[in-house]
């Protein structure tokens, strides 16, 4: 909900600001220098928004693989008590969620624009 919220911001001001610029009584060519002004600032707080979103993915990802390793190395000590069949289902839970956590990361960074 707040990412459309703030899109919606941004594309109304967007908005706003050529239609501004289209009806203002200026020569061609001071519009047209305008609109790539107003469009270029556009382009760039698109970018800082997504840059600042792909590095939280990427923060949320790290911390949420320290937080399995560290489960795993619990339950790796404490698997004695475990049934040995239990404690290897959770394991191979584990490793299969560090694969998709591994997986959705390379996602993130093709994706990642502040690398393209």
């Amino acid at each position: 909900m707040k990412a459309e919220s703030l899109f919606a911001l941004i594309a109304g001001a967007a908005t706003g600001a050529v239609l501004g610029i289209l009806f203002a009584p200026d020569k061609g060519e001071e519009t047209r220098e305008k609109i790539k002004k107003a469009a270029s600032e556009g382009y760039d707080s698109l970018k800082d928004i997504t840059e600042e979103k792909a590095h939280e993915l990427h923060v949320r990802a790290r911390y949420a693989r320290k937080e399995m390793n560290a489960l795993k190395k619990t339950l790796a000590e404490q698997g004695a008590a475990f049934k040995e069949d239990a404690k290897e289902k959770i394991l191979d839970q584990l490793d299969r969620l560090e694969k998709a956590l591994s997986k959705e990361e390379e996602i993130i960074d093709e994706q990642d624009p502040v690398e393209a």
